[in-house]
């Protein structure tokens, strides 16, 4: 999951693949670990980088 960090923060740099565990404010992240975004995510620290397609409504009856 693509994620974008909106604050920065100190994480495992395992997980989140940068070269030592800090991550600044702006940054793009690809996360495997499902969890670990979502948390952040719930956390505030980031945010999803590539927003769902919202499908336009189409009306059931024309006048």
């Amino acid at each position: 999951m693509e994620i974008k960090v909106l604050w920065g923060f100190e994480g495992d740099p395992e997980k989140l693949k940068v070269p030592n565990g800090r991550v600044s404010a702006g940054t793009t992240l690809d996360v495997e670990d499902e969890e670990l975004a979502h948390a952040l995510i719930g956390k505030g620290l980031a945010e999803k980088a590539k927003p769902a397609a919202n499908k336009s409504a189409k009306p059931n009856e024309t006048k």
